[in-house]
C-alpha cells in the first residue's frame, strides 16, 4: 500500500501596502501638539519653506521604509531576485515624491537595507503578516464623530521571536542617536499610543488577526563616514491605563485643532521654538516667521510654490498669512 504524501502547506502571502504617511494620522496632529500656531502656518495656511529636492535624512528614512516592507512581504527571501525587488521598491519610493530625491541619498538608503539584511538574515526572523498596512479610518473611542476619526500606517504586524512569539506592530526607526535613546523617547509616544489603539479599534486590526502584544521597535542607528550600523528590536507593551487617558486627550486635542482655521487666532507655544532632530538642536522652521512677521515672508512660500508675500485677502482668508 502506497504511503499517502503529506499535505503542502500553502503559507499566506503577507499583504504588502502602499508607504508613506495618512491624511489622518499621528504626523497630522502632532504639530499641534507641539504649538498650534505651527499647526496653523503648516497644515491650515499651507506655508512652507522653498525646496529644490527632498532633505537627504528625510528621503532615506522614507526610502529605507519602503526597502524594509518589500522584504517583509518577500519572506526576508536572500535571493537576488529578493533584493533587485527590495532596490525597485526604493526607487519607486523616490519616484513618489514632487521634489528630486539626490542619488546619495538612494545609495545610502540601500546600503543601510544591506546591511539590515545581514544581520537579520541570520537570526531568528519574524513571522510577517503584513508590511506598510493601513488601518482606519476608526474612533478612538466608541461613538465618536467621523471628524475625530484617525488612520494609521503600520510598518509591519508579525510575530516577533524578541516578544516570545505574540504578534506585535512593528516601528521602524532610523537615528542618528543611540539604539537606547530611540526606545526612551518612544516607550511613551503618541504615534506608538495611537497604532495600538487603532488596532484595537479598526476593523482591519484585531478585528481581522487578534490582538497584537504591543509595539515592536526596530532601529537602525545609522553608520557614517563608512562605520556600519547597529541594529537592536524591543519590545515596548502598551496599557490599557495609557491608552485610556490617551484616548480622552486625544478627542480634546482634535476638536482644538479642527477650531483653527485661517483667521483663527492661534497661540504659539515659545517652549517649542527648538526641538532635538536626532543629535542636533534644530529651530522650527517657521520661527523666522514668528520673530519678524512680514519681514521674514520671503523666506516662504504657499502650498502651490507662490510667494509668500504675494498673498491677497479673499473671503475666509482676511488676516495676512505671516500673522
Amino acid at each position: 500500500m502506497a504511503k499517502s504524501k503529506k499535505p503542502k502547506i500553502v503559507e499566506p502571502e503577507v499583504l504588502l501596502g502602499e508607504s508613506g504617511p495618512t491624511a489622518a494620522g499621528w504626523h497630522s496632529i502632532e504639530s499641534f501638539l507641539q504649538c498650534p500656531k505651527r499647526y496653523q502656518f503648516q497644515h491650515i495656511r499651507g506655508i512652507r519653506e522653498p525646496l529644490a529636492q527632498v532633505p537627504d535624512h528625510f528621503a532615506v528614512g522614507q526610502m529605507y521604509h519602503a526597502g524594509r516592507a518589500r522584504w517583509f512581504a518577500n519572506k526576508f527571501s536572500t535571493t537576488e531576485e529578493s533584493w533587485q525587488s527590495i532596490a525597485d521598491a526604493v526607487r519607486a519610493a523616490a519616484l513618489e515624491n514632487n521634489l528630486p530625491v539626490s542619488p546619495k541619498a538612494e545609495r545610502q538608503a540601500l546600503v543601510y537595507l544591506q546591511e539590515y539584511v545581514r544581520h537579520y538574515s541570520k537570526r531568528p526572523l519574524p513571522t510577517p503578516v503584513a508590511a506598510e498596512y493601513l488601518v482606519g479610518p476608526a474612533p478612538l473611542k466608541p461613538g465618536d464623530p467621523f471628524f475625530l476619526y484617525r488612520t494609521a500606517r503600520l510598518d509591519d504586524v508579525s510575530k516577533y521571536h524578541e516578544a516570545g512569539g505574540a504578534l506585535c506592530v512593528g516601528e521602524s526607526k532610523t537615528t542618528s542617536t543611540t539604539i537606547n535613546d530611540t526606545v526612551n523617547q518612544y516607550t511613551l509616544h503618541g504615534q506608538t499610543m495611537l497604532q495600538i489603539l487603532l488596532w484595537k479599534m479598526a476593523p482591519q486590526g484585531e478585528k481581522t488577526f487578534g490582538p497584537v502584544a504591543g509595539i515592536m521597535l526596530d532601529v537602525v542607528k545609522k553608520g557614517y563616514n563608512g562605520e556600519p550600523s547597529d541594529f537592536g528590536r524591543r519590545f515596548i507593551p502598551i496599557t490599557d491605563y495609557q491608552l485610556n487617558w490617551y484616548a480622552a486627550n486625544m478627542q480634546r486635542y482634535l476638536r482644538a485643532a479642527a477650531g483653527v482655521d485661517w483667521n483663527a487666532d492661534a497661540p504659539r507655544n515659545v517652549s517649542a521654538c527648538t526641538y532635538l532632530a536626532g543629535r542636533m538642536r534644530v529651530p522650527c522652521e517657521f520661527r523666522d516667521l514668528c520673530q519678524h512677521g512680514r519681514s521674514a515672508s520671503s523666506k516662504y512660500v504657499m502650498r502651490d510654490g507662490t510667494r509668500l508675500g504675494a498673498w491677497k485677502p479673499e473671503p475666509g482668508k482676511e488676516v495676512p498669512p505671516w500673522e
